[in-house]
């Protein structure tokens, strides 16, 4: 980029969201402490603060870690704690996204290999939840599990 197309000094606004609201940033990089002086109280350096990343897990910002910033990027600190429910019983996670894998391993025992792990979506078919794919986690959200091949006839 030449100086002709840089853009001018102080125009540079660059979208945030941060625990669900949005922030403009006049700069291209943070910290992470900088990232935690953004919002209105800041976020208290008791909590940790993560990068939201669509479609994957989210990550722990390092202290003093820097950011490269880009438009519509998002953070939140120390997700809320959820409830789900696993064939009728509920589980308390603190994850925004989980996959097949780790909700498979919230109950105790995990759910075993031979059953499937089923998203009970209302008004809809439900989901199959495959072990690699990621599931963003709302509160109250139901799944069940089902045998994973019924055999008819089988005794």
């Amino acid at each position: 980029m030449n100086a002709s197309q840089a853009p001018e000094a102080g125009k540079l606004r660059i979208p945030i969201f941060i625990d669900g609201r949005e922030y403009t940033s006049r700069a291209s990089r943070m910290t992470e402490a900088d990232l935690r002086r953004v919002p209105h109280p800041p976020i208290d350096e008791d909590r940790q603060l993560y990068l939201d990343i669509p479609d994957a897990p989210d990550r722990l910002l390092e202290s003093n870690e820097t950011v490269e910033l880009t438009a519509g990027m998002r953070f939140f600190s120390e997700p809320p704690e959820v409830t789900i429910h696993i064939d009728r019983t509920p589980y308390t996670v603190a994850k925004k996204r989980m996959t097949g894998l780790e909700l498979r391993a919230v109950p105790t025992p995990p759910i075993a290999e031979d059953r499937d792990l089923w998203l009970d979506r209302i008004d809809q078919r439900d989901k199959k939840i495959t072990d690699h794919e990621v599931v963003r986690l709302r509160d109250g959200m139901r799944f069940f599990t089902a045998p994973g091949r019924i055999n008819p006839g089988a005794r």
